[in-house]
């Protein structure tokens, strides 16, 4: 095997491109790095120079760069070149984030040693599980963190900000999203049972979790581009996060 090797894992939910190198080794890009805890890749060379500064052998924190097989051709011949990091440094980086605040990394980290515990706990009973078992664990174990720590109210907010910076109707903002994801408006959910919780986090017309967090995703992908109307900005959204139908 002369060049890398691209593939598709799962961490959590979240889908990341690995790279199996000639030597056996595994990266990830710098923007996968970045895309899994939803933060710019400029945060990832950041956090490179600052660890080449301090370390003793600045060749630990280092970019590979090296051609991968596409599996179809392209304009530029079907192969590329790509600019990553070690699945180490992915760790370090992403712990790094999680302690700093940003959500998301916490709750990336915390579901995946959760997932490394429950795996040497079943292993040393003899308690056998699919990885499709332990990845749906990992999932449903992520997905209520967030809940949990208000990633529902803060991707409303940012939504809500973006709605007021853009001159959009919130309301009419929020419909589309709740119509798009739930096929109902938010008129229509006020008939549905109410969840606990603040009215002031907008989304409280739906019971089940999992629906709230797929809305809120939707809003803080729709608050991230520079352009577009309400429309154009949610079709992007669900395209992006893979909910388009």
């Amino acid at each position: 095997m002369n060049k890398a090797v691209r593939l598709r894992i799962e961490i959590s939910g979240i889908e990341i491109e690995v790279f199996m190198l000639p030597d056996g080794s595994y990266v990830m890009s710098q923007s996968q790095a970045a895309l899994a805890v939803e933060i710019s890749s400029v945060y990832v060379l950041r956090f490179l120079e600052q660890k080449r500064l301090k370390a003793s052998d600045s060749n630990s924190y280092r970019f590979f760069i090296f051609d991968f097989d596409s599996g179809k051709k392209s304009q530029r011949g079907g192969n590329g070149k790509i600019k990553a990091v070690s699945i180490d440094i992915a760790s370090e980086f992403w712990l790094q984030q999680a302690i700093k605040g940003n959500k998301l990394a916490q709750s990336l980290a915390y579901a995946c040693i959760q997932e490394s515990l429950k795996r040497r706990c079943d292993d040393c009973f003899n308690n056998q599980k699919t990885n499709e078992q332990y990845e749906q664990e990992s999932v449903t174990s992520r997905k209520s963190w967030l809940e949990s720590r208000g990633f529902v109210k803060d991707a409303h907010i940012s939504f809500s900000n973006c709605c007021n910076y853009n001159g959009f109707n919130g309301a009419v903002a929020h419909d589309a999203i709740t119509k798009a994801v739930c096929g109902m408006t938010a008129k229509e959910l006020r008939f549905e049972e109410l969840v606990n919780g603040s009215p002031k986090v907008g989304l409280n017309h739906i019971e089940e979790a999992d629906i709230l967090i797929k809305i809120a995703k939707v809003k803080l992908e729709f608050s991230r581009y520079k352009v577009g109307n309400v429309s154009e900005r949610v079709k992007r959204s669900l395209e992006s996060l893979g909910y388009q139908k």
